[in-house]
């Protein structure tokens, strides 16, 4: 079962590392500015972007995956909030340039052809814009072999080290380039996936009776697990230069 779908029928919204206290504990610390209006990419089933709605930010949020997007949607629904949901491709974004005051991306770009996405992502940020992007990144130290193993599962055209990150972002035009809160993947990091319960989580019916479904979920924990000392994660932020 391929990764992707794995998600959609659990409607899992918050598969980056460290779940959803990490994304609560991120805003704590490094608040966009409440006047601007902040695009998600790759947004899931609407979890932070319903988050930061309630916090009282105006929010774009896009997905390629329609089924996906659907439960987004009724998310948002069910908490009385109003998020505007698009079905868009990170690599030919349906917006001006300049439209937005940040970008934020949980975990997506990995799955993205980078060069391609990261030049949407500073296209459409407007000058003196914020990005942010939890990720998960590999230590020189990791076998190819391993990498390989990685990239074929979840499935990620590369998963970059630091520095090829912070390569790659000068490259697209990003100055100011930081990594904001790295750390290894330990058991401690781990267990914060299971923190603050998902109240309008949608699974789909009979999935915990399908077996490939679960062998996937299982395997996306594992793998992870059984290669963490070649791992360590944390947030991406860089900024679109003013004029």
């Amino acid at each position: 079962m391929h990764y992707f779908e794995m998600l959609s029928r659990l409607g899992e919204g918050s598969a980056h590392p460290g779940g959803f206290a990490a994304t609560i504990e991120q805003f704590n610390k490094y608040k966009p500015s409440a006047d601007g209006t902040i695009l998600e990419i790759g947004c899931g089933t609407g979890r932070t972007a319903c988050y930061l709605a309630e916090q009282g930010y105006r929010i774009v949020a896009v997905d390629i995956h329609p089924d996906i997007l659907d439960k987004a949607k009724k998310r948002a629904s069910a908490m009385g909030l109003e998020v505007d949901f698009q079905l868009a491709d990170a690599h030919a974004l349906p917006f001006p340039d300049e439209t937005f005051d940040a970008v934020l991306v949980e975990s997506v770009t990995n799955f993205t052809q980078a060069q391609q996405s990261l030049s949407e992502y500073y296209r459409v940020l407007k000058p003196g814009g914020v990005f942010y992007d939890r990720e998960m990144f590999v230590r020189h130290s990791a076998p190819a072999e391993i990498v390989t193993e990685l990239k074929s599962f979840f499935p990620m055209p590369s998963i970059m080290s630091r520095d090829e990150w912070s390569a790659i972002l000068t490259e697209r035009g990003f100055t100011l380039v930081e990594f904001l809160e790295v750390s290894g993947l330990g058991d401690d990091k781990l267990g914060q996936q299971y923190e603050h319960p998902d109240d309008h989580q949608i699974i789909d019916e009979g999935s915990f009776l399908d077996f490939k479904l679960m062998e996937c979920a299982s395997r996306s924990s594992n793998i992870i697990i059984e290669n963490k000392e070649y791992l360590e994660y944390g947030i991406i932020r860089a900024f679109k230069a003013k004029e």
